[in-house]
């Protein structure tokens, strides 16, 4: 055995310690042998439904995490390398291909949603005058990197308002294409909004894009991990997404789709020599919080994204049916059907401030949800629904706000 291999086996060795295993191509899904809270580290009697901000990291992940540190620290040189390190990145990188219904070569790994919509828009080499089309319910990290553009480029972005408590897709779509003109040249959405939770019908206005020879750029924040994402099937251009959400992977993690057939237009600097993670367009890169994105993601895979939308959108629905009957709330969120998502945002009567609701949520019920982004100019709480959460943390949340609220 030659001295890389043998690197390679002790690092693969240190690594998959304990429940670590799932790290490789053939692991499977770990499950803990008790309560489903076990799996995670949070606080005990912690009500979580916030994943739409940050997500939790199972066990499993964060000791692959930490498994994957301890090794590269013990040998830095052998273990971040070509021979050991590197083909355990690219690893992630392929499962995170097949995740996404795309090809590896279309595929690279991020920092964030944020640092994804970058890297978009710094590759697209955009001049004064061309135009980007937006929602005004997008979100800050999705809307960034084109205000960029405008303020030192002369890159114009126009604005499509999305009604409050319009929830059908043809007028959508509609609303978007009255929006265009003659020199747009991107069309940039979110796939679900973090508003509302309103799932954009993204299929159709890609469609819509590409019959005007536009591009169609998707901020899939709240998409991947929560719902069953295929980019292929969406046909969009480029979509960027984050591991610490819905994926429930290390901080610092995303993932970023280009379009072989948009590739010679967005050029991202950082992937000009290889969609590869480790170049000399992206320098060093945090491998073991890449491994750790790797083990988290298997999990979601091997659970089945499709059961796993289904049980988000079940409890969803089933919270949702419950807050309707408590007096002070109002849901601003699409109704059971094509166009909801795990997120469920609810208007609050103008008595009661969005920002302390959720905070008395937590310290006098141990309930996490999010209040409402200024932004987006509503005051409202925001609850988000994953696979870890059960019948009961709808209960309690319910229970809370009503107690909350005085109801």
């Amino acid at each position: 055995m030659n001295r890389s291999s043998a690197d390679r086996r002790q690092f693969l060795q240190t690594v998959a310690g304990g429940v670590v295993a799932g790290l490789l191509p053939s692991g499977q899904p770990v499950r803990a042998q008790t309560a489903a809270e076990s799996e995670f580290l949070l606080s005990e009697g912690l009500a979580y439904l916030n994943t739409g901000t940050i997500g939790p990291c199972r066990r499993a992940t964060i000791e692959a995490t930490q498994g994957a540190w301890e090794a590269l620290e013990a040998n830095p040189v052998a273990h971040y390398g070509r021979d050991v390190g590197q083909p355990l990145i690219e690893d992630t990188r392929t499962v995170a291909a097949g995740f996404l219904g795309c090809d590896l070569d279309e595929l690279a790994l991020t920092t964030s949603t944020t640092g994804g919509m970058n890297a978009i828009a710094q590759g697209l080499r955009l001049a004064a005058g061309d135009r980007v089309l937006l929602t005004d319910q997008e979100h800050a990290g999705g809307l960034h990197c084109w205000q960029y553009l405008a303020r030192h480029h002369g890159v114009k972005l126009d604005i499509v308002p999305i009604p409050r408590g319009e929830f059908r897709a043809a007028e959508l779509v509609a609303a978007v294409e009255k929006g265009i003109r003659s020199d747009t040249r991107v069309i940039s959405v979110s796939h679900v909004l973090s508003s509302t939770g309103l799932r954009m019908p993204i299929a159709e206005l890609a469609a819509l894009a590409k019959s005007r020879g536009i591009l169609c750029v998707v901020d899939g924040a709240q998409a991947v991990g929560a719902i069953r994402v295929n980019v292929r099937e969406l046909g969009c251009d480029a979509y960027a997404t984050s591991g610490h959400k819905w994926l429930m992977g290390p901080k610092g993690t995303g993932l970023l789709f280009i379009a072989k057939d948009a590739q010679p237009l967005i050029r991202p600097m950082a992937l000009e020599e290889s969609y590869r993670t480790s170049s000399n367009g992206t320098g060093v890169v945090n491998l073991p919080g890449i491994l750790g994105l790797g083990e988290a993601i298997r999990y979601l895979d091997k659970a089945d994204m499709t059961q796993v939308e289904t049980h988000n959108l079940e409890l969803r629905n089933t919270l949702a049916e419950r807050l309707r009957a408590i007096d002070g709330l109002t849901l601003v969120s699409p109704p059971a059907g094509a166009l909801a998502s795990p997120l469920l945002t609810a208007l609050l009567a103008e008595r009661f401030d969005r920002t302390s609701v959720s905070q008395l949520l937590l310290e006098r019920h141990q309930v996490v949800i999010r209040p409402t982004h200024a932004e987006f100019g509503f005051n409202g709480i925001r609850f988000s629904l994953h696979e870890f959460n059960t019948a009961h943390d709808v209960e309690r949340a319910v229970d809370a706000v009503r107690r909350q609220l005085g109801a």
